[in-house]
């Protein structure tokens, strides 16, 4: 290979014993011949001839930033090309670069007009005319969109947009092969497509991320395009033509002994580049974030507010059912013993407790049923519960036993109320589902000023002055003050 003038930043890669090469091809030329096929399609350079060689000639895109490109004073840049420097320095060979459009970059190695290309990824339609060597990067395909097509949906897109790509990139080869039914417009390099991208004539592209990345950020208008697919993530490895198994070999090796600190050092200075999102996203992702919060504080307020709602009702619910009678709804023989004992302890006054059960209630189970029973145990509590005071307080202590206290009155208006509730009940007609029936009470009555006595005395002698008035002959009340 023969370097011109007008190339002087691009070299090829040269044998320096070509007499001897030229020999061998010629001692080789039957057994080719036989084969029928051509020398320079099969031809393996032994390695001897790779390690003096004068030059290796390293082919890329001058387009593929931070990877490899052409700056403006005309030198090759870029990862790719600081890592082929390295590997020339610590295997001691020149290495020249051949920067130019993405496609034609793999004709050049295609053809023998260089000896490596500086790295892409693999395909099985590369892997006709390439093999592959160590991995240098990885890369990271996306589709990125114009902000104005970011809420429409990638199907849409893909089926209605058209988009950019390179011409022979694998980019181009993916998106033909996983969305056939894409519209795609081809530039020669990824400067072509990112220019055309940011005059607004075309609206999406699929590059790699770290490539559009790099221009994006360089670029004056910032934000204007965004990555909104992932598509794929593979590694980009050097590649030489087909059947050079000794370069091949050697590529591999030279890499090997590059030392693993500079390898990262070079990946940390081309490829630690701002990651560029629209002016707009951040305040659209803090008010969103805003709202998320406060409408979760919200609703984490009306889901408290609702739970202890609901926990207070319960409460409620499960309190009236240790206090409450569940037939009558007035106050069960737990409660009224208790409050019993509170008043009790707590008064300064007099207090009045008042036992009553229901005449012959018996006979009335007895011959309508214990349901009719119970609408007349409503039905003589709905009567009672009207007459009595606030602070009074009712309850049913047995089957057919009531009980009532309160220290709001004196002595002559505690048996005055006690008569007052044995006539009542004697003449309200008590309402069933089989009419009116006469029910009466028998009642004993106790009044005390005494602060020493126990409700339990109190109880007990007001059973016995209730059952000394069924003793008078039923429907009758008997009191006393102790």
């Amino acid at each position: 290979m023969v370097t011109s003038s007008e190339d002087r930043h691009t070299y090829r890669y040269s044998n320096n014993a070509s007499c001897l090469f030229g020999l061998f091809l010629a001692s080789m030329s039957l057994f080719l011949g036989l084969i029928s096929k051509p020398a320079s399609a099969d031809a393996i350079i032994p390695d001897q001839d790779i390690h003096h060689a004068a030059t290796l000639v390293v082919a890329n895109s001058k387009a593929w930033k931070p990877f490899s490109y052409i700056d403006k004073s005309g030198e090759p840049k870029g990862l790719l090309v600081d890592l082929w420097k390295e590997f020339g320095r610590v295997n001691n060979i020149n290495v020249a670069f051949k920067l130019t459009d993405w496609n034609k970059s793999l004709e050049l190695v295609r053809q023998g007009k260089a000896d490596v290309h500086a790295g892409l990824l693999w395909s099985s339609e590369r892997a006709q005319f390439l093999d592959f060597g160590n991995k240098l990067a990885n890369l990271d395909g996306q589709l990125f969109l114009e902000k104005k097509l970011l809420s429409q949906s990638i199907d849409d897109i893909f089926n209605n947009e058209p988009l950019g790509v390179v011409k022979g990139s694998y980019e181009d080869s993916f998106i033909r092969h996983e969305f056939p039914q894409a519209t795609l417009i081809v530039f020669d390099n990824n400067q072509e497509m990112l220019d055309a991208a940011l005059s607004h004539k075309i609206n999406g592209f699929i590059a790699d991320f770290q490539i559009a990345n790099f221009y994006l950020f360089t670029a004056n208008e910032q934000g204007a395009f965004s990555p909104a697919k992932h598509l794929y993530t593979e590694s980009m490895r050097p590649a030489v033509a087909k059947g050079n198994y000794a370069l091949l070999s050697y590529v591999k090796e030279g890499f090997s002994k590059l030392d693993k600190d500079t390898l990262n050092r070079i990946q940390r200075k081309w490829l630690h580049v701002e990651t560029v999102y629209p002016s707009y996203l951040l305040p659209i992702v803090i008010s969103t974030a805003v709202i998320i919060i406060v409408l979760y504080i919200v609703q984490l307020k009306v889901t408290v507010a609702k739970r202890t709602k609901a926990l207070n009702l319960a409460n409620q619910e499960l309190k009236l059912l240790a206090a409450q009678d569940p037939l009558t709804g007035i106050s069960n023989r737990r409660f009224f013993t208790a409050a019993l004992e509170s008043q009790n302890r707590s008064r300064e006054t007099g207090m009045t407790l008042m036992l009553f059960d229901i005449d012959k209630f018996k006979s009335v189970n007895d011959s309508y049923g214990h349901h009719i029973g119970d609408q007349a145990l409503q039905a003589i509590v709905n009567v009672i519960r009207p007459r009595l005071c606030e602070k009074a307080v009712f309850g049913r202590i047995g089957g057919e036993e009531f009980s009532i206290f309160l220290t709001s009155l004196n002595k002559s208006q505690a048996f005055e109320f006690a008569n007052l509730i044995q006539s009542c009940v004697e003449k309200s007609p008590i309402k069933t589902d089989i009419g009116e029936i006469n029910i009466t009470i028998s009642l004993g009555a106790i009044y005390t000023e005494r602060q020493d006595i126990s409700c339990t005395d109190l109880m007990t002698q007001a059973d016995l002055l209730m059952y000394r008035a069924k003793n008078q002959g039923r429907n009758c009340s008997e009191y006393k003050e102790v």
